[in-house]
């Protein structure tokens, strides 16, 4: 009688542990240095989160980004769950980009769940102080420093996008927003220093202490997976994401809140 009721007791925790996992929310930090800029400035990147809420109104997952006094915001991508949905809620993208600008100044891109309902979940954002990229460039000051911010469409939504994006040489640092990160060597091409990226979910269900077995995408054991990847002077940092998608669990990928300091360049 003993075993029965231990072997129980071990697998309603298991199961309460690793659903719990879904409910976490976890901040990753990076740091990428630049000789462009003269003061920090700290991104904080939300991506892919398929309609998943962290509370009410996404209350906590806003209380996450604002708890990183962001100088700007990055959204990634994938807001919808399932592409496919005839009328999807987008009631919870308004309530996020309302909350994401009234923090700090807030920029978007689509991602390839985005694609049927591209124009709904742009007009979501862009009316409610959001900022909509979609194979173009601005300059911004952000945090006292001159930035040329470049964003694409999901290649699903808009397959010229990035051919579009053509980054000046010159004293403002780069930075690109795109959904995919599996066009990093054309990103840096085309003058990023420093890109943004979702999309992988960091594989979403994967073994402790490992990075992505596998995405739709990029194969079994693919190149890139999630964190800080460098090529040829660019860097690009992929975010695990909030939400899931085909099947709605995440395994040993926490939910996650992305985010980048951006420090100048020390002398010498």
């Amino acid at each position: 009688m003993l075993f029965p009721l231990l072997f129980l007791f071990l697998a309603v925790n298991l199961c309460a542990f690793l659903f719990g996992q879904n409910e976490l929310l976890n901040t990753v930090e990076f740091e990428v240095r630049s000789d462009k800029l003269s003061s920090p400035i700290t991104i904080v990147q939300i991506s892919d989160l398929h309609e998943k809420s962290f509370g009410p109104e996404n209350s906590g997952l806003l209380e996450a980004v604002r708890s990183a006094k962001p100088d700007m915001i990055a959204v990634t991508g994938d807001m919808i769950f399932n592409s496919y949905t005839a009328s999807p809620n987008l009631s919870y993208i308004e309530e996020l980009a309302k909350g994401c600008a009234e923090i700090a100044p807030t920029f978007f891109v689509t991602g390839n769940h985005d694609r049927y309902h591209s124009q709904a979940v742009k007009k979501a954002f862009s009316q409610n102080g959001v900022t909509v990229l979609s194979g173009e460039t601005i300059p911004v000051i952000i945090g006292g420093n001159r930035l040329i911010i470049g964003g694409i469409d999901d290649p699903d939504i808009d397959a010229d996008s990035l051919e579009r994006i053509d980054f000046p040489a010159g004293k403002d640092f780069c930075l690109l927003l795109a959904h995919r990160p599996g066009a990093f060597e054309q990103y840096a091409a085309a003058g990023a220093e420093l890109v943004l990226c979702g999309h992988t979910h960091g594989g979403q269900i994967r073994l402790p202490w490992t990075k992505a077995i596998f995405y739709s995408d990029g194969g079994f054991f693919p190149e890139y997976s999630d964190g800080l990847y460098t090529l040829d002077g660019s860097s690009m940092v992929i975010s695990m994401g909030l939400g899931s998608s085909v099947i709605p669990f995440r395994l040993f990928a926490l939910p996650e809140v992305t985010v980048v300091h951006l420090l100048p360049e020390p002398a010498g």
